[in-house]
C-alpha cells in the first residue's frame, strides 16, 4: 500500500521550505520540471518531482505547479502516469491528466496565467514581480523545453534550491537503501550461483540478475556483466555477451538498482577456476582501498578530501597513469534520488560539483557507492563496489555479498 497518509503530511513541509528557500516574496510560482524516470542515471529532475510528489512517471515527463495561496497542481500525460501520482497524493494535490508534451506546456502556461491574472481563484501577484521559479528544464527535450520557455518568462533557476532540500531530508529516504542493498546482493550472488552450476554465457546472466531484481520489487534493475581472461571493458548488451563461460574466464558484474526513488549498486569479481596471482593481489588491493576510504567518512569530513584520498590511493594501487588508463572513471558517488545525487558530487572528483555544493562535508546516514576502478596490464579491468553509510565511527557497509574476488570453481563442462 502506498504511504498517502505519510505522503499528505509530509509533501507540504517541503513544498513551504522550497518557497522560503527560492525566495519567497520574490517569486509568484515554482514549476518543477521532470524528465522521464528512466532517465533517472543521468538526471537529476525526475528525483526533484519524486522529492515533491512522491513519485515520479517512468517513461514521460511531468510536472509540478507550486502557486501562491493555491493548491499545487500535478501535470502527468495520460491516464496510468496520472493514478501513479494520485495514488501517492491523495488530496494532498490536483493531479490534471494531459494528452501529451504539447499539452502538458500549454497547460503550465494556463496556470501561470491564472495565477497573474487572478483567475482559478488566485488572488493575483501580490508582488508584482510575475517572476516564476523553476528547475529541471535543462533536462526536459529540445522541443518541450522551447515550448515552455515562452509561458516561463524569465525564470529564476530554483534547481540547487531543491538539491540542498533534498540532502536536508535525506534521512526520509535512507531507509530504503538497506532494501536496495539487499537487492544488489541478491542478484550478484544469484548470477555467481548459476555461473558456478552449470555452463552460462554473460547474457543468460544478465537476463537472471534483471529478473531477480525485479522480482525483489526493485522499479528499475539493471547490470553490467563481463567476462573473458581480461576483459577490457563492461558490456550492457546481451549480443556482446554470447560466449559462455569457460575455465579461467571472469565474470564480473555491476548492479544498479532503483527501489522506491532510491539508488544502489554493487560491483563484484569472480574467476572460474584458479585465479592468477596477481588478480588476488589486486583484489586484495581493492578491499583494502574501500575499507580505508570507509574509515575517512565520518559526520563533518569534506565530500572532496574523500575524493582525494581514494584518487590518491587508485592512483598507488594502478600500474598507468591517470590519464592513460582505459577504464579508470569516478571512484565513488552519493546515491539517493538520483544515481549521483546533485549535492553530494563532490565525492565524485574535482570539477564534478555545483560550485555551491564544492564544499559539502558528509553527514550522519549519507550512503555513498564506494568503488575503486581502474586496469592492469594482461588482466583488464579490476573493480569492487559497495553501498557504504556514514556514520560517526565511519561509513559501514550495506551491501553485503561476498567481497574480494569470488572463486566459482572449474567451470562446468
Amino acid at each position: 500500500m502506498h504511504e498517502v497518509a505519510a505522503a499528505a503530511g509530509a509533501l507540504p513541509v517541503r513544498w513551504d521550505e522550497l518557497w522560503r528557500r527560492a525566495g519567497d516574496d520574490a517569486l509568484d510560482a515554482i514549476v518543477v520540471l521532470g524528465a522521464p524516470g528512466c532517465l533517472g542515471p543521468s538526471a537529476d529532475s525526475p528525483g526533484d518531482v519524486r522529492f515533491l510528489t512522491g513519485w515520479t512517471p517512468p517513461f514521460g515527463p511531468s510536472a509540478v505547479v507550486l502557486r501562491r495561496d493555491l493548491r499545487p497542481v500535478v501535470l502527468a500525460i495520460g491516464p496510468h502516469d496520472a493514478r501513479g501520482f494520485r495514488a501517492r497524493l491523495g488530496d494532498a494535490a490536483e493531479v490534471r491528466q494531459v494528452a501529451g508534451p504539447g499539452v502538458l506546456a500549454d497547460s503550465v502556461a494556463g496556470l501561470l496565467e491564472a495565477s497573474r491574472t487572478g483567475g482559478e481563484g488566485s488572488a493575483g501577484v501580490t508582488g508584482g514581480a510575475g517572476v516564476t521559479g523553476v528547475a529541471g528544464l535543462s533536462e526536459l527535450p529540445a522541443a518541450l523545453a522551447d515550448a515552455l520557455r515562452g509561458a516561463l518568462g524569465e525564470p529564476r533557476p530554483v534547481d540547487g534550491h531543491l538539491h540542498a532540500l533534498r540532502v536536508r531530508h535525506y534521512a526520509d529516504f535512507t531507509y530504503r537503501a538497506t532494501a536496495v542493498a539487499a537487492i544488489s546482493d541478491a542478484m550478484v550472488e544469484r548470477v555467481f550461483a548459476e555461473a558456478a552450476a552449470r555452463p552460462c554465457s554473460g547474457a543468460e546472466l544478465m537476463i537472471l540478475a534483471e529478473q531477480v531484481g525485479r522480482s525483489l520489487g526493485a522499479e528499475t534493475a539493471g547490470c553490467w556483466i563481463a567476462t573473458g581472461p581480461a576483459p577490457s571493458t563492461t558490456y550492457f548488451e546481451q549480443r556482446e555477451l554470447r560466449e559462455v563461460l569457460a575455465d579461467g574466464d571472469r565474470l564480473q558484474i555491476g548492479t544498479t538498482v532503483r527501489y522506491e526513488g532510491f539508488y544502489g549498486q554493487s560491483l563484484r569479481m569472480a574467476v572460474m577456476g584458479r585465479p592468477p596471482a596477481l588478480l588476488e593481489e589486486h583484489a586484495r588491493r581493492l578491499v583494502a582501498v574501500q575499507d580505508e576510504i570507509a574509515a575517512l567518512m565520518r559526520p563533518g569530513v569534506p565530500l572532496a578530501d574523500v575524493a582525494a584520498r581514494m584518487a590518491e590511493l587508485v592512483g598507488e594501487a594502478c600500474p598507468y597513469p591517470a590519464g592513460e588508463d582505459p577504464f579508470r572513471f569516478q571512484f565513488c558517488h552519493g546515491l539517493g534520488l538520483s544515481y549521483s545525487e546533485p549535492a553530494m558530487r563532490a565525492i565524485s572528483g574535482a570539477g564534478q560539483a555545483d560550485p555551491a555544493f564544492a564544499d559539502a562535508v558528509l553527514a550522519d546516514g549519507m550512503v555513498v557507492e564506494v568503488h575503486p576502478n581502474y586496469s592492469v596490464p594482461d588482466l583488464g579491468h579490476v573493480c569492487a563496489g559497495d553501498m557504504a553509510q556514514v556514520t560517526p565511527a565511519g561509513a559501514v557497509w550495506l551491501t553485503s555479498s561476498a567481497r574480494g574476488l569470488v572463486r566459482l570453481g572449474t567451470a562446468p563442462g
